[in-house]
């Protein structure tokens, strides 16, 4: 989904498990690593990179340069606390792989989240006109909110192209891969996109009446890790899934065990209406 999309799906998500839609920006945040070209798609994609990058936003967002919209002094925090983290690179031992690759995410992060503010803060004024609810364009920093904001990026990014959610532990790509098959791909990605298309399914996606459940964020936020598994191909092993649901989950100090039957059968018909509206439109000739 584009930018926009993602920011109006993340804040009903929100609702739906009784969270902060203020929360919904953090959806966003994948988008960074379009920049440098080669960390495109991956960098800000990938489950293992999401606690970090989580912890960057939450302190942006949350900053009261961001609150008041000044983006020339939010870089200049920005410029001071990366010269921090470069300092301490400096004195890190060459033999500290894991010290080293830390606070080169933290650096990458404090950087292109500034740089496009800008743009987040556009989006969320256009969700919360969208959505019809102003609390979207009030920034929450509640880090369970924020975090289920950010898995449904990847989540709702299949519909346009395989991710590959659980590197470096796998390779393999998931992707709404019978949907492609129904729809005409390439007319899909050329009109999808275009202002009347866009603004349509995001009216009627918002909406929709299956968003009107009550559902357990914790659990949601497996259910969606244990779909990105599912919509693997090949599959993903179990284990890879397991031990990013476990890790992700610690990060955000969640220790108990979830249980989501409610929450993956919200995600299949989620999945069931998107196609359907999408297929509607851009169906493959027969």
């Amino acid at each position: 989904m584009d930018w926009g999309t993602h920011v109006v799906l993340a804040a009903k998500m929100l609702k739906t498990c009784g969270l902060d839609p203020g929360a919904a920006v953090y959806s966003d945040i994948p988008v960074i690593d379009n920049t440098p070209a080669h960390y495109h798609r991956v960098y800000a994609h990938i489950l293992e990179n999401f606690p970090d990058f989580l912890d960057v936003a939450i302190e942006v967002f949350g900053s009261p340069e961001f609150a008041r919209r000044d983006f020339s002094a939010l870089r200049q925090r920005m410029e001071t606390k990366v010269k921090e983290f470069e300092a301490h690179l400096d004195i890190l031992p060459a033999s500290d792989d894991k010290g080293r690759q830390l606070t080169e995410r933290k650096i990458y992060a404090h950087r292109r989240i500034v740089e496009e503010c800008p743009v987040f803060s556009k989006h969320l004024e256009t969700a919360a006109s969208l959505v019809g609810d102003p609390q979207v364009s009030r920034v929450s920093t509640d880090r369970l909110a924020a975090a289920l904001s950010l898995v449904s990026h990847p989540y709702f990014d299949v519909w346009n192209n395989p991710v590959q959610f659980f590197l470096p532990n796998s390779a393999f790509a998931s992707a709404r891969w019978e949907f492609w098959t129904k729809v005409d791909y390439m007319k899909f990605r050329g009109d999808f996109y275009k202002e009347k298309n866009i603004t349509r399914f995001r009216q009627e996606m918002v909406q929709h009446p299956l968003w009107n459940v009550s559902l357990e964020p914790e659990a949601m936020i497996k259910a969606l890790i244990i779909r990105m598994g599912e919509m693997g191909a090949p599959a993903i092993p179990y284990e890879t899934v397991d031990w990013g649901i476990r890790r992700f989950l610690r990060s955000l100090g969640i220790d108990k065990y979830q249980r989501a039957p409610k929450e993956i059968e919200f995600c299949h018909q989620l999945e069931t209406e998107i196609d359907n509206l999408i297929i509607r439109d851009f169906k493959r000739p027969v």
